[in-house]
Parts: C-alpha cells; sequence; structure tokens
C-alpha cells in the first residue's frame, strides 16, 4: 500500500500541475476582463504582502516532518503527541500574531500601496488585506494537520482534495465573474474553500489517523532546537519570495495599477518556467541525500548534477526558444488586447536569466543534504538588495521591462556567479567540466534559434491553432537538431527509452 501512495501521489503532482497551469491559463484573462485593469492590479497587489505575512510561519514545517518522522521510527508515541499539541499552539499563536500585523497594515493604506494609487484603490485593497489576513491566518493551524497527513504517506487524500480545490476555485469563480461579482467576493469564497478544506483534513486526522496530541507545558528548549535547525531555510524562502514579488510592488508604487497589469502574466508565465525544472530535480532528492549520508565519492554527485544540468538546459532552451518563436500572439491572444504584448518581452527577459540559474537546482538539493546551505541564504538576501537597489532606476525609466532587467542581472550575478564560485571551491563540484558539458549543446541549438526567429518575424499568427501549429514546427526542428548534434549517449537512451515504452511492443519474459 505504501508503494502505491508514493507512486499515485507522484502521478497526481505532475498531474496537478498540468491541470494548474490549464486552469490558471483560462482563469487570468476571465479575471482581467471581469474586474478591469483597476481591481485586477490591486488584488495582485495584495498577494505578495499575504506571501510576506505567510512567512510566519517561520519554516518551521521542515522541522516538524523531521522530528515528528524521528519519534515514529523510534515509537514515541508521548513525543508525537506532546510535538502535535507544541505545534498546533505555536502555529494558532503565530496565525493570531499575523492577524493582527494584517488588519494593522491595512490601516497603513498609502504607506503600503503607494501614492500612485487612488483612493478608492487603496481603499479596495485594504479590505481585500484584511480577508486574506483571516486566510492565512486560518491556513497556520490547519497546516499542522496537512503535514500529518504527509508524514502518513496518505498522499492519495492529500492530492485529491488539493487538486478538487484546484478544480472546483474557478469553476465557482468564474461565474460568480461573469455575474457580476468582484474581487471581495472571490476572496470570501476562497476563504470558504480553506475553511472546507481544513475541516476536511482535521476530520482526516483525527477519525482516520487518530492523530494525538498532549497539550501540557510548552517545550522551550526543544523549540529553540528546531529553530536552529530552520533559520537558513527560512531565510532563503523569505528573501527568495521577496525577490519574485519586488517587482510588482515596485511598479505599484512608481506607475500604479496599469503597469502592474501588465507584467502580471509575464510573472505568471515565468512561474511556469520555473516548475519544469524543479520537477526534474525534485525526483532526485532521495538520491542525492542517499549519496551524502553514504559519504561517497564527489564524482558521483558531480555525474548527477551534470546529467541533470543537460536535461534541464535542453527542455528550458526548448521552452525559451519556443516562446521566442510564438509567445508574442500567444501572450496577446491569451490576455485578448495588443497592450500585453510587452510581456513578451518581459517574460523572455525573465526566462533568459532562469535558464541559466534553473539548469542547477539539483545544487540547492546537494547543499542541503550536506548540511552547507547558510550561504545560499545569503546570497538570496543578497540577490533581493541588488534586485531592488537595480530595479528602481529601471522601472522608472522603462517600467515593467526594466523592472524585468533588474531581475535577470540580480539572478545571473547572484544565483549564476556566486553560486558556482561556492558549488566549485566550498562544495567541491567541478563546475569547470559542468558549463563545458552545456555548452557543448550550444552548437546544436543554432538551427533552432534561425528557426525561432523566422517563425516569429514572418509568420502571421493570428489563432490558438496557428500558434499551436508553428510551435510544433519548431519543437520538431528542435528535436532534430538535438538529436542529431547534441545528444549524448545517455541522453539518446533515455529517449529512445521512452519511445519504446510509448510505441513500442512489450518484451516477453521467458
Amino acid at each position: 500500500m505504501k508503494v502505491n501512495q508514493i507512486r499515485a501521489g507522484a502521478i497526481l503532482s505532475y498531474l496537478s500541475m498540468g491541470l494548474g497551469i490549464v486552469i490558471s491559463l483560462v482563469y487570468t484573462p476571465v479575471m482581467v476582463d471581469c474586474l478591469g485593469s483597476s481591481e485586477y492590479a490591486v488584488y495582485n497587489l495584495v498577494l505578495p504582502i499575504i506571501s510576506y505575512l505567510s512567512l510566519m510561519s517561520l519554516g518551521l514545517g521542515s522541522a516538524y516532518v523531521r522530528y515528528y518522522s524521528r519519534y515514529k521510527v523510534a515509537g514515541d508515541k508521548k513525543n508525537m503527541a506532546k510535538l502535535n499539541g507544541m505545534f498546533l499552539v505555536t502555529y494558532s499563536v503565530l496565525g493570531a500574531a499575523l492577524l493582527a500585523l494584517g488588519f494593522l497594515l491595512s490601516l497603513k493604506g498609502e504607506w503600503i500601496f503607494g501614492s500612485k494609487l487612488t483612493a478608492e484603490e487603496i481603499q479596495l485593497g485594504c479590505r481585500l488585506l484584511r480577508i486574506m489576513s483571516v486566510n492565512a491566518a486560518l491556513c497556520l493551524p490547519i497546516s499542522v494537520f496537512e503535514s500529518h497527513v504527509a508524514i502518513q504517506e496518505r498522499y492519495l487524500f492529500q492530492k485529491i482534495l488539493a487538486m478538487g480545490k484546484q478544480v472546483l476555485n474557478p469553476l465557482l469563480m468564474i461565474p460568480l465573474l461573469l455575474l457580476g461579482y468582484r474581487s471581495v467576493t472571490l476572496t470570501v469564497v476562497a476563504l470558504g474553500f480553506t475553511v472546507v478544506s481544513g475541516l476536511v483534513n482535521v476530520y482526516y486526522c483525527l477519525v482516520k489517523l487518530e492523530m494525538p496530541f498532549r497539550f501540557g507545558r510548552y517545550d522551550f528548549r526543544l523549540m529553540r532546537e528546531m529553530m536552529g535547525f530552520t533559520v537558513y531555510v527560512f531565510i532563503g524562502i523569505v528573501v527568495n519570495n521577496f525577490n519574485w514579488a519586488i517587482d510588482r510592488l515596485l511598479l505599484g508604487w512608481i506607475h500604479g495599477t496599469d503597469a502592474v497589469t501588465i507584467y502580471v502574466p509575464a510573472a505568471q508565465l515565468n512561474t511556469y518556467f520555473l516548475s519544469i525544472a524543479t520537477i526534474i530535480s525534485g525526483v532526485l532528492i532521495p538520491r542525492v541525500n542517499r549519496i551524502v549520508a553514504e559519504k561517497r565519492p564527489m564524482r558521483e554527485l558531480d555525474a548527477l548534477f551534470t546529467k541533470t544540468g543537460r536535461l534541464q538546459f535542453i527542455i528550458l532552451s526548448c521552452v525559451l526558444w519556443g516562446f521566442v518563436a510564438v509567445g508574442r500572439p500567444f501572450v496577446v491572444l491569451w490576455m485578448g488586447a495588443p497592450e500585453f504584448s510587452a510581456d513578451y518581452t518581459i517574460t523572455l527577459i525573465l526566462m533568459f536569466a532562469c535558464v541559466w540559474s534553473n539548469c542547477q537546482t539539483l545544487g540547492i538539493e546537494i547543499q542541503t543534504a550536506m548540511n552547507m546551505h547558510r550561504f545560499r541564504s545569503l546570497v538570496y538576501a543578497a540577490v533581493a538588495v541588488g534586485n531592488t537597489l537595480i530595479s528602481i532606476p529601471l522601472c522608472m525609466r522603462w517600467e515593467g521591462v526594466g523592472s524585468a532587467i533588474g531581475t535577470m542581472i540580480a539572478t545571473i550575478v547572484g544565483e549564476v556567479f556566486l553560486m558556482n564560485w561556492y558549488y566549485c571551491k566550498r562544495i567541491g563540484l567541478n563546475i569547470p567540466a559542468f558549463w563545458k558539458h552545456l555548452f557543448h549543446l550550444l552548437p546544436a541549438m543554432l538551427l533552432p534559434a534561425a528557426a525561432a526567429l523566422l517563425i516569429a518575424v514572418f509568420a502571421k499568427i493570428d489563432s490558438y491553432l496557428g500558434c499551436l501549429l508553428w510551435g510544433l514546427v519548431f519543437v520538431a526542428v528542435y528535436a532534430g537538431s538535438m538529436w542529431l548534434f547534441g545528444l549524448n549517449r545517455f541522453e539518446r537512451g533515455l529517449v529512445s527509452g521512452v519511445a519504446r515504452k510509448l510505441f513500442g511492443k512489450p518484451e516477453r519474459r521467458a
């Protein structure tokens, strides 16, 4: 049963990501059209603020999983129950603090949202902030039960519940938008989904899993120990969230809601782009931890790092050049207005930065497994500060394009150059060999790059079908060029293996 749960959970994770992208692509233009540019922008200005407030979880979720697993292996039911009680109390207190802070910030609307917004926009933003703060505050104690479900490896229940929310939310929201309801109603409905799913999780944990609780004297020593474990994980999460949200806030402060509305779809597309690389590296986390735990030679990590990096680079480059080819008409069709063509440029800038940083996401897992992730947290902080300082003047001059350029510069300097120095000098990875293997792929990309540029300049695309057909033409050129001039024996074996499973006859066993 355990193996089935894990397998089902993994399949549903990939399905959920794909479903989320499709739903978002449909849902976003409907929101923009029904809410209007101003209200949509205000809604998206509140989201990063709530994201920051949600960081009051302090990254303790990873500590809960680690310590509960330890007690579970030891059969220590007393400490399992104590830990559950501690975390429920801790997250309830943190949730109350989050709620109070959210309501306090809503009293300073002009300071938060900037003077470029109208009084009505600021008033709406403050109202949305209060409702979303209630939602985020409830999510903290609910997360204790969600973590317990994950620890018990009930992935099927967890993913089905998440997918249910994912599907039902837009199915309810879109009709409400079309009937004339506004952003306040949407946030109230989202709050309702949180309450219902939370109650389902609580019921499942208490009744089905018999989750134990013990409330007594609070163990401050244990909490300090867990905080020590999560502090740099928390710092990394904080500054990374800040780095990817600061552009929207700067645009709102400097230029107002119209600039935010234009920028948000590009940031959304880049988020999908980022998820591609993390899927590939995510499935290798157990292997990385096993290699480190068994103290195997560094060359094994080097080989895995390079293999994974090449695969990520091949896939990410395909998406990047594919977007060069058909991205401009796709964005205009998707958002339904020519002014969104600026998102084409913004998305390309963000994608270009992420290609070079996200072909090394396995390095994050290697650092964590070796307990050497402190430096990365500090680099993330430097990137966030650098991004802000660089983006302010660029944003003032070129709006969303300027903000994207600032993010690109900070990302490449911090997450590529600084992190590669650390990988090489401190972790011990063979970084020169890594980049040598990646640069060997560049000649194979010359023909696809030329094809992408020709399609972008000369192809007359005015429909989704046109985007699809020309996109398939590009993919065919890219795949052919990679097969002939780029892929090594290992990568060709992977492609051949997948092809045999999809189209070949199953092998007969003697």
